[in-house]
């Protein structure tokens, strides 16, 4: 009886496990991507600074992922989540080893990687809290309201979702002997939208000015 009770529950693990296996296939086979296509975003203007738009993942017929080359120096990937409590509150917290269980669908920027879960992008919930995990300290440049602008060197870091381990976005480097990379992240709220900007560099060792994201997406606007 014991046996059976054991094969039971293996049965059962291996039943859920094939579901989320499918279900992150499910969203790679959704996912379209569109060359050269940039993703929209309310309220803010077209770059001004010298960027080439490498194309945008679509799904359902909305933009969700836009990356992008900036001065020939750098990377940025816009990431949009919809549904975003105008009272969402913004975490951020040092963590050496942070767990990222679960299947994802991975976009290489070269010298990393952003592994994304599918139910970050399902409509049926709101977000009303963002936590950030990094194996480094981060630095404020702009904490208000509608922006939360920082950079950070990064071995890793974490984006979870209303405190749940399956809405989970996360970066790793993946470039071999490079241990940490220089980034500047922006999240930026409009209405019920926010966006996740992320900008590295294309080739390593190369150092981003603090405040050089903010710049290329608002000019000298303190905002």
């Amino acid at each position: 009886m014991k046996i059976i009770c054991v094969l039971l529950l293996l049965l059962i693990f291996l039943g859920c496990k094939k579901n989320l296996v499918e279900k992150e296939m499910n969203l790679m086979t959704k996912m379209n991507f569109a060359p050269t296509k940039s993703i929209k975003i309310k309220n803010l203007l077209p770059f001004k600074k010298d960027h080439v738009c490498i194309g945008t993942y679509t799904l359902k017929n909305d933009s969700i992922i836009s990356q992008y080359e900036i001065e020939s120096k750098y990377s940025l990937m816009v990431i949009k989540l919809k549904n975003v409590s105008k009272n969402f509150t913004f975490n951020n917290q040092q963590s050496t080893n942070y767990p990222t269980p679960g299947y994802f669908s991975t976009i290489n920027e070269g010298l990393y990687e952003v592994n994304l879960s599918s139910e970050v992008f399902k409509d049926n919930y709101q977000i009303n809290r963002i936590d950030f995990f990094s194996d480094k300290e981060i630095n404020y440049q702009i904490n208000n309201d509608t922006i939360k602008s920082f950079d950070l060197n990064f071995n890793k870091f974490v984006i979870k979702i209303n405190n749940q381990d399956a809405k989970v976005i996360y970066s790793q480097i993946e470039y071999y002997g490079l241990k940490y990379m220089n980034a500047n992240i922006l999240l930026y709220q409009i209405e019920n939208e926010a966006y996740i900007f992320i900008m590295t560099p294309l080739k390593k060792n190369v150092l981003i000015d603090k405040n050089k994201l903010h710049e290329h997406l608002f000019g000298n606007n303190p905002t």
